[in-house]
């Protein structure tokens, strides 16, 4: 490697590759850098706030570590241990299909990932379409498809097919407006058509992952300056008995993964770019995905979790005029082949 590029691209994509204890050697080899180049490479990770380090293992091989947010084994259980249940899966939000900042190609590459993974259970976190709001005159100037049988006949057509992957959904609040202008619910027409998609609920539902309580919720009204603060306030008025395990929010458009009150709590970033309402309003917008890797024990109770952020850039993002609606094809990988 004659130059390492600093890219936040750059970054995000080895990230991706570095995983837990895996020999520094194999990076190495793979992306073609001596051990100086190496630690530059760490150091560039560190400085987009990837929290990596370099240790020595058992066996005296340098491995990765990667210091995500997690918790600690509560029951003092090894991870190999037969009592508890290995899960991953992956989380996306807000991918606003129909609207001109869609970015559907970096979804397909979200799906992809996840397929490389061998990740079977994807949950997305509300707002699948754009909606339509007649009280927004520059809603349609936004838009490359409009009503609801354009935007729910795009899903249909164009989310990924992915063998062997299930897509559990809640629909938010710019999926509703089709209900509120016309009492059309998209999840009616994606269920009907697509076996492959499972709807759970309007703005909020809720799922067992190998007995891990998972809500996920789709709220409304803007962030706090606070990323945490709405969260939190969430997870404070939930009585005990209610409360879930894992809580994935969508709608805000942000990225951050905390623990509180025992609970893990994941803020899912989008998949769509900043449009002129968030521009207007002098709203950030954090374009990624979420892997989640967690073991649990046999009362749903998570004993291990480690959330993965996935962040894409700018350079990531395809806003010329029309590229990403009619360059993108569906991801359809079926038996193995794309």
């Amino acid at each position: 490697m004659d130059q390492i590029d600093t890219s936040k691209s750059f970054v995000n994509k080895v990230f991706r590759y570095m995983k837990n204890d895996m020999p520094v050697e194999t990076f190495m080899e793979k992306f073609h850098v001596n051990s100086a180049e190496l630690t530059g490479i760490v150091e560039l990770c560190k400085l987009y706030g990837k929290d990596i380090s370099i240790e020595v293992d058992n066996t005296d091989t340098l491995v990765f570590k990667k210091n995500a947010s997690k918790i600690e084994f509560i029951s003092k259980l090894g991870i190999d241990n037969p009592k508890l249940t290995h899960s991953e899966i992956c989380v996306v939000s807000d991918t606003h299909f129909g609207n001109n900042h869609q970015q559907l190609h970096l979804l397909n590459e979200v799906y992809q990932e996840a397929y490389n993974r061998g990740i079977k259970t994807v949950l997305h976190v509300g707002d699948v379409v754009d909606g339509n709001y007649p009280n927004r005159p520059e809603n349609p100037r936004q838009q490359f498809l409009h009503g609801f049988d354009e935007q729910a006949s795009y899903v249909v057509d164009m989310y990924p097919l992915v063998d062997g992957m299930t897509t559990y959904y809640i629909l938010g609040s710019h999926d509703e407006t089709h209900y509120k202008n016309g009492q059309a619910t998209v999840n009616e027409w994606i269920s009907r058509c697509r076996k492959d998609m499972i709807y759970l609920g309007q703005d909020t539902g809720e799922i067992l992952i190998d007995k891990v309580k998972t809500v996920l919720d789709h709220p409304g009204g803007g962030s706090a300056q606070s990323v945490s603060y709405k969260p939190q306030k969430r997870i404070e008025i939930l009585e005990s008995h209610l409360k879930p395990k894992l809580l994935l929010i969508g709608h805000y458009h942000k990225s951050y993964a905390f623990s509180y009150r025992n609970v893990q709590c994941i803020l899912v970033p989008c998949l769509c770019d900043k449009t002129q309402f968030q521009q207007k309003q002098g709203l950030s917008n954090d374009l990624g995905a979420y892997f989640i890797d967690m073991y649990s024990d046999q009362y749903g109770n998570i004993q291990y979790f480690e959330p993965e952020e996935i962040l894409f850039g700018k350079q990531d993002v395809w806003d010329e005029a029309d590229k990403d609606r009619k360059r993108v094809k569906q991801l359809v990988i079926s038996n193995g082949k794309y």
